[in-house]
């Protein structure tokens, strides 16, 4: 008995050992490509490359790919490994340049690769989508971003703020939790405009949708895990089969989607907002053979939800941090905020005491606050792209004539790096909304700023985002002065877990109601 033991530990030994050599050359195999092309590189570990302290939520992407940039600065781009793929971090402006306007063909998609079985909603929306399939959607979706449907939205917008200053005077306590509050704030304005529901988030204790957007950012620790791989190791995401939105969630927007429209169409109802919008786009999709949308109507009408669901949970969590983050920094810069409020007096004067979209054009120093809250709080940390063919690269050194990115690689352009460089913003931890003066806009190289990437990827819900954003800060600084609370967080420190840049804690702030 003791020798079949024996016999059987050892053959368990023995499988253990052979899997773990196994793995350990499969995650191994490419570590010398960087190497072998004379690219500059971080020496990586075995299985999971240079993103350790990532996947031990040491760090969040962005902030990892800042120590990066800071570490490496005085290279035009350096080499690492994300698990077993290889990746290029890239920092000189010339080069990303390149990689999101001059030779964008050759960088067209996102790295970030879902599975459509396991996250439908993900893989169908015109972020994730690759190929002519994401330039067809891009093309019938760019008109429903012009700013003349912006404007004809704008009611919508200005309700919902209307709303956000009669939820904030219901609060018994000058301190108000920013974060909850502008995303109750923005889950309503998107909500009315994306999907035409009325979702009570500023007057319910615990609204539904608000809850269902919530579970899509209140990423467990494996779902963390799960973002990540679909940034950096898509494949291994493949094999894992691990979902990253519930299926629950999922459900729950389609069914809001559908009702929707069901009874718009059957009362002929017109709102000229997103959903109207995506209704005349289901129609071209359905109509256009060429489209290069899925035919089969059950997937199409996925592609059709995804568009909305991306609708709701970008323009919901961006806008909402941006808004915190912003009010925040006003509340440390009295003078600032001062300011801005003598701005937004003096056009809400000349409009009639009303915030009106022209009147919103009107307010350079309020952009300039945003510009600069969108510099040092960059929602999106990071840009992703994938190489679809061979690029040669300027050489690094003079020592190597031939440095070629490999297809299939990744590149990262570390935004929160970029926008944190003391050579394009001195004192970068400083908020200065003068950084953004037309002057030093123009004193800058380009590409030395981007909240929203560049190119023909660039972020098509860009003008909705700032609108509402824009909105609400003008209704809230009208009403109220912000200052720190007792317990307001002095620096904020940032949740590590999700791939967007989302500040620890409630963020509380003192709201002081201006007598009229």
């Amino acid at each position: 008995m003791a020798l079949l033991f024996d016999s059987l530990v050892l053959n368990v030994i023995t499988f253990l050992t052979s899997v773990t050599l196994i793995l350990y050359l499969y995650f191994t195999r490419k570590y010398k490509l960087w190497k072998n092309r004379g690219i500059p590189y971080i020496k990586p570990l075995p299985f999971v490359g240079n993103f350790k302290d990532v996947v031990l939520q040491k760090y969040g992407i962005g902030h990892y790919l800042k120590i990066v940039y800071d570490e490496h600065k005085d290279k035009p781009y350096v080499g690492v490994f994300a698990f077993h793929q290889p990746a290029l971090v890239v920092h000189d402006l010339d080069l990303i340049k390149s990689v999101l306007v001059k030779n964008a063909q050759v960088f067209m998609n996102h790295k970030f690769t879902v599975q459509e079985a396991t996250d439908p909603l993900l893989h169908n929306n015109i972020f994730t989508l690759k190929g002519q399939k994401w330039r067809h959607m891009r093309t019938y979706l760019s008109p429903t971003f012009t700013s003349g449907k912006m404007k004809n939205m704008f009611y919508l917008v200005n309700k919902c703020a209307k709303e956000l200053v009669e939820y904030v005077d219901k609060t018994h306590s000058p301190t108000v939790h920013v974060k909850e509050t502008m995303a109750r704030f923005t889950t309503d304005v998107i909500a009315s405009c994306a999907l035409g529901l009325d979702t009570g988030s500023l007057q319910s204790e615990d609204p539904k949708f608000r809850h269902m957007l919530r579970n899509v950012f209140n990423l467990s620790p494996l779902k963390a895990v799960a973002s990540a791989l679909a940034f950096f190791s898509p494949d291994l995401l493949k094999i894992l089969r691990i979902k990253i939105i519930d299926d629950n969630v999922t459900d729950f927007v389609r069914n809001s989607v559908w009702e929707t429209v069901e009874y718009r169409q059957k009362n002929g109802i017109i709102r000229k907002d997103f959903l109207d919008m995506m209704i005349e786009l289901r129609k071209k999709m359905q109509q256009d053979p060429s489209s290069g949308i899925n035919r089969d109507t059950d997937r199409m009408e996925d592609d059709f939800v995804a568009q909305a669901f991306i609708f709701v949970t970008a323009g919901f969590e961006t806008s909402s941090s941006t808004m915190s983050h912003a009010l925040y920094e006003l509340a440390l810069h009295p003078e600032m905020q001062h300011r801005l409020r003598a701005e937004i007096t003096n056009v809400l004067a000349k409009h009639d005491q009303c915030v009106t979209y022209e009147g919103i054009q009107e307010m350079p120093y309020l952009d300039m606050v945003v510009c600069e809250t969108l510099r040092k709080y960059p929602i999106v940390t990071f840009l992703d792209r994938d190489t679809n063919t061979d690029y040669k690269l300027p050489p690094p050194n003079e020592k190597v004539m031939d440095a070629t990115l490999p297809a299939g690689a990744a590149v990262y352009i570390p935004v929160l790096g970029i926008h944190y460089d003391p050579k394009y913003y001195p004192e970068p931890d400083n908020f200065d909304p003068e950084r953004f003066t037309e002057e030093n806009k123009k004193s800058r190289p380009n590409f030395s700023y981007l909240p929203f990437g560049e190119g023909p990827r660039i972020c098509i819900g860009m003008r909705f985002g700032i609108m509402q954003t824009k909105t609400g800060l003008i209704h809230i600084l009208s009403n109220y002065e912000v200052s720190p609370a007792k317990d307001t967080p002095i620096p904020l420190t940032f949740d590590p877990k999700p791939f967007l840049l989302t500040s620890l804690g409630t963020l509380p702030l003192n709201f002081t109601k201006i007598s009229t």
